[in-house]
């Protein structure tokens, strides 16, 4: 059962990808993210949303007005067969309503409920309303993120939402391994704000170590010598995080004659590009990088066994024979116009697959209600006109 708006949505997706079967509650009249762009032509209003289509692959939509007495039991009766519910509602909203997981959990023992709020179900900040730009700076990532002399940036898209969408998934996947071996459900607190706070690397460490919190470093990365650069036909990504690469660079800008002194015994040692002559250095390499292109600098590090590699533009990314090669892009019947992205991950034994597309406005209203709940298709019209469902 998923009630989830677009902070849990991506694990609603991540679940049923992996054969799942995901219910996905709307409100009568639909999902407001039906309503996010970019929108698709021609499709029909409140089907036309990429946003939407692309959250929601191979879940079945119902529609259900919880705010009702009659909601509230119908959802209900669905959660007692259910193995997971998720959900992103205010912390204590549905334990109000009795659907909360005490409440649940004592018609279905073994149910997974999952909550994923901004800040937890507990502590200073439980009631704290937060966007995905609030969980990017809360959570410690947004402050490391631009350079050193620029506000914090935040990186593009819904970030941290995906992230705590992932933990979340991860934690609903133990959770059920957890049952499979003691029959027990459990409740999964996730936090956007915890999430987060987890991918941020070396930040945590450097102050730890140090008592200094990590600066802003543009577009290298803070830990070791991996920079982007700027080169005739774009950018690169450069990785000198060993003596090796390090010393294979510099005798390349060599032969170019354009390694200045880098060749000197003082630079011998990489860690120096992190100190007081870091600018000298990535002056000279972007002097050099402007002479070749992505594909030159590319082949040459890969040649070498070295992690270098260009920063792809989107029309490149969806033109690429790799991902073609590998069936990550789906064009699925009757979606000539769309291109879908697969699964990051391939398994040799039952995966990811899209056994449907995403539904439309509560498409499966009778097929639950009335095959597998046991409704009438009178009750269910009666359901409709009471604006229920």
């Amino acid at each position: 059962m998923d009630l989830s708006g677009d902070l849990g949505v991506y694990c609603g997706k991540l679940l049923a990808d992996v054969g799942a079967d995901v219910i996905k509650v709307e409100h009568p009249g639909g999902d407001a993210m039906r309503r996010t762009g970019p929108f698709v032509a021609d499709a029909a209003p409140m089907e036309n949303s990429l946003h939407w289509r692309h959250y929601n692959t191979n879940k079945r939509s119902i529609t259900l007005n919880i705010e009702t007495s009659a909601g509230t039991d119908l959802l209900g009766k669905l959660a007692a067969t259910a193995d997971v519910v998720l959900e992103s509602f205010q912390p204590g909203y549905l334990s109000a309503k009795g659907l909360g997981y005490d409440h649940l959990s004592e018609a279905n023992t073994g149910l997974v409920y999952a909550s994923l709020t901004p800040f937890g179900q507990t502590g200073p900040y439980r009631d704290y309303k937060a966007s995905d730009l609030v969980g990017f700076a809360m959570g410690g990532y947004m402050y490391v993120t631009g350079w050193p002399d620029t506000p914090p940036n935040k990186l593009w898209g819904l970030q941290a939402y995906q992230t705590t969408s992932n933990r979340a998934f991860i934690g609903i996947l133990i959770a059920l391994f957890h049952r499979l071996a003691t029959g027990e459900g459990q409740y999964v607190d996730v936090s956007m704000q915890e999430a987060v706070a987890t991918t941020t690397e070396h930040v945590n460490t450097t102050y730890n170590y140090t008592g200094e919190s990590a600066i802003r470093c543009g577009f290298r990365h803070g830990g070791q010598f991996i920079a982007t650069w700027q080169c005739k036909d774009g950018y690169v990504s450069i990785t000198t995080n060993t003596a090796k690469a390090w010393d294979d660079l510099r005798a390349w800008m060599e032969r170019d004659g354009m390694a200045g002194d880098l060749m000197d015994e003082q630079y011998n040692d990489r860690f120096i590009l992190r100190g007081e002559h870091g600018a000298h250095i990535e002056e000279l390499v972007e002097a050099w990088t402007l002479t070749h292109t992505r594909a030159e600098i590319t082949e040459w590090g890969q040649a070498n066994h070295h992690p270098w590699g260009p920063v792809t533009t989107a029309d490149e990314l969806l033109g690429m024979e790799q991902h073609w090669e590998r069936g990550f892009y789906l064009v699925p019947p009757g979606e000539e116009e769309l291109v879908y992205p697969g699964s990051p991950y391939k398994m040799s034994e039952n995966g990811w697959r899209l056994n449907s597309l995403a539904p439309g406005i509560g498409q499966h209203n009778h097929q639950i209600f009335c095959e597998e709940l046991g409704l009438s298709a009178e009750d269910l019209q009666a359901l409709i006109s009471d604006g229920v469902v």
